[in-house]
């Protein structure tokens, strides 16, 4: 059989260009040897990765509906679930589909002693990392599980400046629990690639008998200005749990932002169906690429699939977005009833994985915080434009020098094309230099709300303390990985 296509990929990470990472490297570790199992369940703890200021909360709520809920958070932007690490592998040659997608095969490669230059973290981190790269005060509710992986992913995401990890769980009272989520990336001959996880097959949810959240999780909820849901939390989590977390977000007037992404397919699943439904009513901001938008619509216009996102009756929806890749964004919004379409800005394309996290991130910046809608959208596409100029994604998502230059040129006049807005008045169209000079200005306006935030509060950090396993081996929990120095990106 000749080399896997992305028709087969798995549909949960997106196809990406592997180049070994620099820096040191620890020893390989299998996660076997990683992974001493438990008769009992372990106790968790919550993680204090950075100090985070609960005086300096973010701006008032963009749907006035619920701004006067509105108070001071501790926290920008919180993510529920889908964190993992992918693992690059590879071969001189691609097995067969129906070896691949199996769970056999998925116990082969993980019996596989990886070099960590060949590990990256995925999923939501890509938005928690360009996020904390704009300036916003970032925190994870997710799974991590007792293993070298889980160690892995927590360091990184302490070293890129996610200040808080509060587990989904108290305890790990099952061997999926103590199990990070792995993505094992084959690659083959001629760049093939393919997908081997426990996305794939299940069984689902990939987390079992979490079916309430902790006391600590709705705290961390209730504490942060918006509310990021992938729709891999559906693969994760009973749809109950997840509208738990979005309730206990809300009560506080929490903005929260919905992405289907590449697991869009699966809402077509009725009981799926019927809990994306319930998800929307509850959602002021849906991002979909325009293939997302057909699969949970079934409408292919792209402005008639936002409409009908924004038109659902009783639903709180404000703004839905179509990414258009390098076409750009259609903004649409409920009130004023308005549709915003700027080009995406023109650059050197090495790698598309995490632009549409990246570009979500500066959104739901712009959005809490009440910008200006041109440039904002003038910002989210500089964003995602700078993350597609590397390959991969995860610490390769956007950099703030690089999100500025390519701000800095479009304020020079490199793009002479107008950003376009339409309303019920008519349509217009506004410059794109003087809203890139108005972006820049957004984007350092965020970098000085988080240094006023961070040296508010230098001296009572919080320290971590104690292991979650109770029995001695090495926990991603542990003290030291709150006393490395964080590595600065922006």
């Amino acid at each position: 059989m000749g080399p896997l296509t992305s028709e087969v990929a798995s549909p949960l990470i997106c196809l990406r260009n592997f180049q070994p990472l620099n820096g040191s490297i620890n020893r390989c570790v299998g996660p076997k040897a990683a992974q001493r199992k438990q008769e009992r369940p372990s106790r968790r703890q919550t993680i204090y990765l950075r100090s985070a200021s609960s005086s300096n909360g973010s701006g008032p709520r963009s749907a006035p509906s619920t701004a006067e809920q509105h108070r001071n958070h501790t926290y920008d932007v919180v993510t529920l679930g889908n964190l993992c690490v992918d693992i690059f592998i590879h071969v001189d040659q691609m097995p067969a589909v129906q070896e691949l997608k199996t769970p056999g095969y998925l116990r082969q490669l993980q019996q596989q002693s990886t070099d960590q230059s060949l590990w990256e973290v995925g999923a939501s981190c890509n938005f928690l990392i360009a996020a904390a790269r704009l300036g916003m005060r970032t925190a994870a509710v997710a799974n991590l599980g007792e293993d070298v992986y889980g160690k892995y992913l927590l360091d990184i995401l302490q070293s890129e400046g996610i200040a808080h990890f509060e587990p989904l769980a108290p305890a790990a009272f099952n061997e999926q629990l103590r199990e990070t989520l792995l993505c094992f990336v084959l690659m083959g001959p001629a760049a093939a690639h393919a997908f081997c996880s426990r996305y794939d097959f299940g069984p689902w949810p990939l987390l079992p008998g979490v079916d309430r959240l902790p006391a600590n999780v709705h705290k961390v909820l209730r504490d942060s200005a918006a509310l990021f849901v992938a729709g891999c939390c559906f693969d994760e989590l009973p749809p109950a749990v997840i509208m738990e977390g979005v309730h206990s977000h809300r009560a506080t007037g929490g903005a929260v932002f919905f992405d289907p992404g590449p697991r869009s397919m699966t809402f077509r699943d009725p009981h799926r169906r019927k809990a994306l439904h319930t998800l929307l009513d509850s959602t002021d901001v849906v991002l979909m690429t325009q293939e997302e938008a057909e699969a949970i619509t079934e409408i292919s216009d792209a402005e008639e699939a936002a409409w009908s996102i924004l038109d659902r009756p009783g639903a709180a929806t404000q703004w839905c977005i179509v990414k258009l890749g390098g076409e750009g964004a259609l903004l649409c919004t409920k009130s004023p009833r308005r549709q915003h379409r700027q080009t995406g800005v023109q650059v050197a394309v090495a790698d598309t994985v995490g632009c549409g996290d990246s570009f979500a991130a500066a959104i739901t910046m712009g959005y809490t915080r009440r910008h200006s809608i041109p440039a904002l959208l003038t910002l989210a596409n500089a964003v995602g434009a700078a993350t597609a100029m590397g390959e991969g994604a995860g610490r390769r998502v956007a950099t703030l020098e690089a999100v500025q230059g390519l701000l800095q040129r479009e304020a020079e006049g490199a793009s002479a094309q107008p950003v376009e807005c339409i309303s019920d008045s008519g349509r217009g169209s506004l410059p794109v230099e003087p809203l890139a000079r108005e972006a820049l200005a957004l984007l350092e306006q965020s970098l000085g709300r988080r240094s006023t935030a961070s040296s508010a509060i230098a001296t009572g950090s919080r320290e971590l303390s104690g292991t979650l396993s109770g029995d001695g081996h090495t926990s991603p929990y542990r003290k030291d990985a709150h006393d490395r120095s964080a590595t600065q990106h922006l």
